[in-house]
C-alpha cells in the first residue's frame, strides 16, 4: 500500500471494535424493552431481534452513508462499496451467526430430526463449519497485521479496502491529555510496586502510638493456655502451629515469624505488650 493510501491499523481495529460496541449498546436496550413481555417470548426469538438490530445499524450507516458508525467516529470508509456490495457485506456479517444460533439450538432445529444419530450427526457438521469459520478469521488476522489493511476477512471476500477520509488534514495532538496520561500511569505503578511493601499493622501501631491513649501495661505471663475458640492476633483465623511470645494472646508460627523479621521487638496489635523473638513458644508444649 502507498504511503498515500496508508491507513493505520489501530484505527482500523478501532473502528471495529467501535461498530461492536454500539452492536452492545443497542442490543442492551432492545433487551431491557423486551423484558416486559412474557417469559419466554425474547428468548425464543433472540437471533432474530440480533439481525433486527444489526439491519437498523447497517439500513443507517452502510446503506446510507457507505461507511459504519465505528469508522465515521475515526474519519474512515470502504473505497468502491456499492450498494451490492453492502448488502453482501450485512448478509455474510449477519447471517452465519443467525445461523450457528439456530442450529446449535437443537430443540428449534434438531430436535425434527427423527434419530438422535442424525441429530447428533448434523450438530457436528455445524460445529465444524462454525470452528472452521473462526479459524479462517484468525489465520486472517495475521495477515492484516502483515499487510496492514482489510482487518476482516469478509472484507478480503468483498475486496473492500479501508480509506481515511482526512488524509491531507493535520492531526491535532493534546499534549496537555498525554501528560495527564503519562502521569496517571506513572501513579498507577507507583502504587503498584510501592503498596504492597507497606506493612499496614505497622502503620496502624504507629498511628496508635502517637494519638491513641496508651494502656496500662498488662503483666507478662509464663504459660500459654490454647482454647478451642483462640484466633491469631494478627490474621484473626484459627492459628496454624500456636505459638506464645509473652502475652496472653496467641499467633499463628507464620505470622509471627514475619513479624519479628521485619522488627524485634514487636508490639502486640491486642493489647500493645512488647513481645521479643527469644520468649517465643509453642503452646502445644505449655
Amino acid at each position: 500500500m502507498s504511503d498515500s493510501q496508508f491507513v493505520s491499523r489501530i484505527n482500523q481495529l478501532d473502528a471495529v471494535q467501535l461498530d461492536n460496541e454500539i452492536y452492545k449498546v443497542l442490543r442492551g436496550q432492545a433487551e431491557e424493552v423486551t423484558k416486559y413481555f412474557a417469559p419466554g417470548k425474547a428468548v425464543k426469538w433472540k437471533p432474530e431481534i440480533d439481525v433486527l438490530v444489526k439491519y437498523l445499524i447497517w439500513n443507517y450507516s452502510l446503506k446510507k452513508n457507505s461507511t459504519t458508525f465505528g469508522q465515521q467516529l475515526l474519519n474512515l470508509s470502504y473505497k468502491n462499496l456499492d450498494r451490492r456490495k453492502a448488502l453482501l457485506l450485512f448478509v455474510l456479517s449477519s447471517v452465519p451467526n443467525y445461523l450457528r444460533e439456530r442450529f446449535i439450538n437443537e430443540n428449534f432445529i434438531f430436535s425434527r430430526l427423527p434419530t438422535a444419530y442424525q441429530r447428533s450427526r448434523y450438530k457436528g457438521y455445524v460445529d465444524q463449519v462454525d470452528n472452521f469459520l473462526h479459524l479462517l478469521n484468525f489465520i486472517w488476522s495475521f495477515f492484516f497485521l502483515y499487510y496492514g489493511n482489510q482487518s476482516r476477512f469478509v472484507e478480503k471476500i468483498l475486496g473492500l479496502r479501508n480509506y481515511s477520509s482526512d488524509m491531507n488534514r493535520p492531526r491535532s495532538i493534546g499534549y496537555s491529555y498525554m501528560t495527564r496520561e503519562l502521569l496517571w500511569h506513572g501513579l498507577i505503578e507507583l502504587f503498584t510496586i510501592g503498596l504492597p511493601m507497606i506493612d499496614l499493622k505497622v502503620v496502624q501501631r504507629l498511628w496508635n502510638d502517637m494519638w491513641v491513649p496508651k494502656k496500662k501495661e498488662i503483666t507478662i505471663v509464663t504459660s500459654c493456655k490454647l482454647e478451642s475458640n483462640a484466633l491469631c492476633a494478627y490474621c484473626n483465623q484459627l492459628p496454624i502451629f500456636p505459638r506464645w511470645a509473652g502475652c496472653p494472646h496467641v499467633f499463628c508460627y507464620y505470622c509471627l515469624e514475619a513479624l519479628f523479621l521485619t522488627m524485634d521487638p514487636y508490639r502486640c496489635p491486642l493489647c500493645n505488650n512488647q513481645l521479643y523473638y527469644k520468649n517465643v513458644k509453642s503452646c502445644l508444649n505449655t
